[in-house]
This record gives structure tokens, C-alpha cells and sequence, in this order.
């Protein structure tokens, strides 16, 4: 049997090496394997896995012998331990775990609690932990960290973007260096030499992203003929991701491509895309284009022949090849399915994109050649060259490809399944150390968006009063259209979205003082904890207001976590309107029906939604797996392994 179809290998200290990096070979995932896992595999994954109570205990017993010792004498003994990775787990390893919490103490002066000792037990055992905002899963994550680097396995701790990860790595850097180990953050910025020196030490931070790009690289210039030695990585032993959710599965449809920029597009190209623009803004919905099941535009045969008429016209050779209808809809797609604000800004005369699981701007990525340059002349900026793809992997391959993986994140449980079949990550929740005070105040159904708007900012008004407020929205452009009601009332307030990158931890440090009201997109600051005023802990805490409707029940979790936090006092409510996108985008027709007559009528409306999110939740899983499925059997016909 294969790894990928075994349960994930246990702790090994692996070799680092350039020459010879170790990663894991993955086996074919086929439909028949991925069906059965997504209905029973599973389940039956929750059977098995680590009993942490009794090494939490061991752990602690040790621990108790440290605490009276001198820092000379702490020395001594971190000196004289010698534990092979493979007993980490084991009641030996239990010195190791006390020799880390005890720095950790030293360090920062907080204890660990036992929610946060099974936290990093759990991600040593290759699980996937749910542990709720604020419960401190930093500090578990380097613990874990801190226990494997400690016993010899190279560990690399993946957050989402450069400012959580030097955050992070400054807090533990003291820590690793009490216990004799190296520890560096990589970050996008740095060069080839520092990045190479980076991978030599026992533990990196960095980003998802920076990961990935370097293996691409590293593969490159392997294939280009370079010498093993100019490798900047040193494989990939022991992975541990930050918000797990995030980035396995909100992003692994997204193909990491490392490309080069070629020569300028050819006048006769953008002739041709300027055509197809004008073409499709005369097609008329319901005559010449309609709407799939997807929502995506494509034309009619009508529109097929009036496409035809016109490409007689145009001087382009492909105006007469079989490819002008692809072209086409590709146009419909720029023109009227990507906007400004939601899935694209301009930003000092470029079209920078927005990362719709995200919200974050992704200026490293365009789209296909055609599609980029129709969006830049549909906005009347200058076109972007081609780029020439160099490199390409999605996330979901990557990650398979680590030795040992383990991810923790707020909110996995929805995903329960999708982890365990492609990942062999079984979900594990663990207990907040305080029972949730964490108030659901219900949601109200507005008649159209304009009345949603002049609510929600009535009410976020009300309650910032005595307490702070967080408006949770899909994109920028629903931002700017709830700012400016605001501005209408003449009362500012903080907005922290994909334009907003640069201010993010100062807005969030900011978002839970008294009178506070911030509008955020759904993830913008995740990974930062929003901190309480005294004055607001005392009136209620957070109050957030979730003001569009969101892909999926795991998003809303994720905007009204952040209320609520390690047992603080905290509320939530939904404010919707008929008109928000995500009642219909994405959604498959009969269902779309169904639930808009049930909202329409108040008949279980909440059930209602769930059914719409169900849907939109369901299709993106489908297009993971195509990508995934897609990416392997491509990978086979070229012989990749």
C-alpha cells in the first residue's frame, strides 16, 4: 500500500538534503477511492488517533520537576536530553514536551494550558486540529514546533501571508535559541542567497505561497541543469499549517504558475479582443447570451451566428477558427462577470487581483492570456505582456508532498471529509478552556440592498454606543457601498479590506475598543485577535454584524468567531437582502428557486440558507476535486512523479 492510501507516516528525523530532499511520493487518487472516503472513510478516521490525556499528564509531571530549576541548571539538562524523534510521542518524549513549556514559560511568562498541550500533541500526531479563535493556537503551534525541531525533524510552519509569519517566528525566535535550535523567517522579498540560508535552519516560517514558489523554482532550475548545491530548499519533512482551511482548501483550486513576461501582446491581438468586447456588450441577455447553470455567460445559437457575421469582418486569423466562440465568452466573462471591487481593483494604472477566498490582493497572479487583456482594456488601462508559464502546481499537490503533515485553524469541521480523503487529515476538536458566551442574535431579510445598508449601519450605530462593532462583507465594493451610508450619517468608520493590506494588524489591534465600528471583508485580519476595551468586555464585547451572504457556513463562523474569544462576552447577527449575490451566484437553478420562495415566504429561512450555502459549498468541492484529478492525470501523461 501506497502513503498516500496509509495513514500518515509517524515522526522520522529526516536528513536534509539538497541533493537528496525528502518529500513523500504520492499514489493516484482515483474517483472510486475519493467516493468512498467522502462518505465513509472518514467517519471512520474518528475512530482512531491519539489519546492525549495521558501524555498531557506525563508532560506535566515533568514539567513540574523543571520549574524550581535554575536557568544554569535548565541548561544542563536541555543539554544532556537525547530523545529519538520516533519516541516523541511516547512516555520518554514526555521530557522533551516539559523541557519546551518550561522555555515557553521563561520566555513569555504564560503557562500552557492542557487545550493548548493537545493542540500541539495532536499536530505532532499528523492531525488536523479545530481550536477556536483566540485559544492561543500560535503558542501550540510552537510548541509543536519547538518539540519536533528539538528531536531533529526540520519543521516548516506555513502561515497566509509575511506579516503572521515574522509575528509569529519574533515570539518563538527566543525560545528555539534557549534550546539550541535555529529558526528564521523566508519571506517573499528575500533573494535567492538569504532564502537558501533560510531552509538551513531547524524551523522556517513562512508563507503558503513562498513555499510553493520556491519548490517550483528549485524544480525549474533542476530541470534547467543546475548543480543540486543551488537549491534552496532541503525538502519537506514536517509541515505545520496555520489557518489549515485557508489554505488547503479555500486555495486549492488555485494553480501556483511561476511564469516569465514575454514581449508585449501583438497589436493585432488586442484589435481582436477590443472586437470581441464591443461584440459582446451589443448581445442582448436572453437573445444572443444566456446564463448557465454555473452563472457564467455563453452565447446562444443566435448569438453563435451574429458571432459569425461579425468575425467576417475582423482581420484576425482567428476570427475564422473554431476557437472565436471560446474567445467570445471569454469576452461575455470580462465584461459582465468581473467587476471592480469584487474580483479585480486598479491600482496605480495596473489590474490587481482580488482572491475571492481571501479577500486579499494577489498581485503575483493574472489571468489566462485573452482574459487579462480584455479586463485591461474593458477598464482602459494599458495590457499587460503574456506571461510564459515556467512552473505550475496546485496547493492541494504540494502539501500531499510533505513527509508529515498537520494544519490547525478555527474552523474545519465542514471539511471533515475533504481532509481525510485528500490530505489523510483526520479533524480533531479540541475544548476551549472557557465555555463560549457567544450570543446568536438572529438575521433579518431585507427587500433589496439599499435598505440593508441604511440597517445595518442604523444598528452597528446603536450598539457601538457601549460596545464595539465588526461588519463582516464579501468584497470591496460592498465596502464602499456601506462607507459611504456611513459617510451619509457623517460618522467614520475603519475598513479593512484588499486595500487596506498595509494597516491590517494596526486596524484589528483597534477593532474591540469602545465605540469602535470596523467593516472588514471575510478574512481580512484573520490570524490576529481582536482585543477588548475594559469598558466594552464590561457592556457585551464584540457585537459583528454579518452583512452579505457568505460562500459558505464556514466563512460566517469564521467573521463571528472573532466575538466571543476565550470566553469573553460577544454577540452576532445577519442582516441580508434579496439582491445579495450570494443568494444566486453559483447556485443550480432549482435550488435557487426553492430557497427564494421559502425566504420570500418565511418558511425556515434559516434552513433556507444553509440549503444555498450547501450549494455553493458543493460546487466548489466539485471544482477542487477536478482540479486535483485534472493535475494528476496530466502529470501522468507527462511522467512527472
Amino acid at each position: 500500500m501506497s502513503l498516500t492510501d496509509a495513514a500518515p507516516p509517524g515522526l522520522r528525523a529526516w536528513r536534509r538534503s539538497r541533493r537528496h530532499p525528502v518529500r513523500r511520493e504520492l499514489s493516484r487518487l482515483g474517483k472510486a477511492r475519493l467516493f468512498f472516503d467522502d462518505h465513509v472513510g472518514w467517519r471512520i478516521s474518528r475512530g482512531r488517533g491519539l489519546a492525549p490525556a495521558r501524555l498531557i499528564a506525563q508532560a506535566r509531571e515533568a514539567w513540574a520537576l523543571l520549574q524550581p530549576l535554575s536557568d544554569e541548571d535548565l541548561a544542563e539538562v536541555n543539554a544532556a536530553l537525547h530523545i529519538p524523534a520516533e519516541g516523541l510521542l511516547t512516555r520518554e518524549g514526555a521530557a522533551v514536551l516539559a523541557l519546551v513549556l518550561e522555555v515557553i514559560r521563561r520566555e513569555t511568562g504564560l503557562s500552557l494550558r492542557d487545550n493548548q498541550i493537545e493542540c500541539a500533541l495532536r499536530l505532532l500526531a499528523g492531525e488536523c486540529v479545530e481550536l477556536r479563535t483566540g485559544e492561543g493556537k500560535s503558542l501550540a503551534a510552537a510548541l509543536a514546533a519547538l518539540a519536533a525541531a528539538r528531536v531533529g525533524i526540520f519543521t516548516h510552519v506555513v502561515t497566509v501571508n509575511d506579516y503572521l509569519a515574522a509575528r509569529d517566528h519574533e515570539g518563538m525566535q527566543p525560545m528555539a535559541r534557549r534550546l539550541g535550535l535555529t529558526s528564521t523567517v523566508v519571506l517573499q522579498k528575500h533573494s535567492d542567497d538569504e532564502k537558501r540560508a533560510a531552509y538551513d535552519h531547524d524551523i522556517v516560517y513562512g508563507t503558503n505561497k513562498t513555499f510553493v514558489f520556491d519548490a517550483l523554482r528549485d524544480l525549474r532550475e533542476a530541470r534547467q541543469g543546475k548543480r543540486p548545491q543551488s537549491a534552496r530548499q532541503m525538502g519537506r519533512s514536517f509541515a505545520i499549517v496555520d489557518e489549515v482551511d485557508s489554505v488547503l482548501i479555500d486555495d486549492a483550486t488555485v494553480p501556483m504558475i511561476l511564469s516569465e513576461p514575454t514581449e508585449a501582446p501583438p497589436a493585432a491581438d488586442l484589435m481582436l479582443f477590443a472586437d470581441l468586447l464591443s461584440f459582446a456588450d451589443a448581445c442582448r441577455p436572453g437573445r444572443e447570451r444566456r446564463a448557465d447553470a454555473r452563472g457564467s455567460w455563453r452565447l446562444t445559437e443566435t448569438g453563435i451566428q451574429a458571432l459569425a457575421e461579425e468575425g467576417q469582418h475582423w482581420p484576425h486569423p482567428a476570427a475564422r477558427d473554431d476557437g472565436l466562440i471560446e474567445l467570445a465568452e471569454m469576452a461575455l466573462t470580462a465584461l459582465h462577470n468581473f467587476h471592480d471591487g469584487v474580483h479585480y481593483i486598479l491600482r496605480e494604472g495596473e489590474v490587481v487581483m482580488i482572491d475571492q477566498a481571501t479577500g486579499r490582493l494577489m498581485d503575483d497572479r493574472k489571468w489566462a492570456y485573452g482574459m487579462q487583456q480584455m479586463v485591461e482594456l474593458k477598464e482602459g488601462v494599458e495590457p499587460s505582456a503574456e506571461a510564459r508559464t515556467v512552473g505550475q502546481i496546485t496547493q492541494q499537490s504540494f502539501f500531499r508532498s510533505y513527509r508529515h503533515l498537520a494544519g490547525l485553524t478555527g474552523t474545519a469541521h465542514e471539511c471533515r471529509a475533504e481532509f481525510w480523503s485528500i490530505y489523510r487529515l483526520a479533524v480533531r476538536p479540541v475544548k476551549p478552556h472557557a465555555p463560549s458566551q457567544l450570543k446568536d442574535l438572529g438575521f433579518r431579510l431585507h427587500r433589496n440592498p439599499a435598505r440593508k445598508w441604511q440597517e445595518v449601519a442604523r444598528r452597528a450605530l446603536e450598539v457601538a454606543r457601549t460596545r464595539s462593532v465588526l461588519v463582516g462583507l464579501n468584497d470591496v465594493a460592498e465596502a464602499a457601498a456601506l462607507q459611504a451610508v456611513f459617510a451619509e450619517l457623517g460618522h467614520e468608520v475603519a475598513v479593512l479590506d484588499a486595500l487596506a493590506e498595509e494597516q491590517e494588524a494596526e486596524l484589528v489591534a483597534e477593532a474591540g475598543q469602545l465605540h469602535r465600528i470596523t467593516i472588514a471583508t471575510h478574512l481580512a485580519g484573520r490570524g490576529t485577535d481582536i482585543g477588548l476595551s475594559p469598558e466594552v468586555r464590561e457592556a457585551g464585547g464584540l457585537h459583528v454584524i454579518i452583512a452579505s451572504v457568505m460562500a459558505s457556513g464556514r466563512l460566517e463562523r469564521q467573521l463571528y468567531g472573532r466575538a466571543g474569544r476565550q470566553g469573553d462576552p460577544g454577540s452576532y447577527e445577519r442582516q441580508l437582502a434579496f439582491g445579495d449575490r450570494g443568494l444566486t451566484e453559483g447556485v443550480p437553478r432549482l435550488t435557487r428557486i426553492l430557497c427564494l420562495a421559502a425566504l420570500r415566504l418565511r418558511l425556515m429561512p434559516r434552513r433556507a440558507l444553509a440549503r444555498i450555502q450547501g450549494a455553493r459549498d458543493g460546487r466548489a468541492l466539485s471544482l477542487r476535486r477536478a482540479t486535483l484529478l485534472r493535475e494528476q492525470e496530466l502529470a501522468r501523461q507527462l511522467g512527472i512523479r
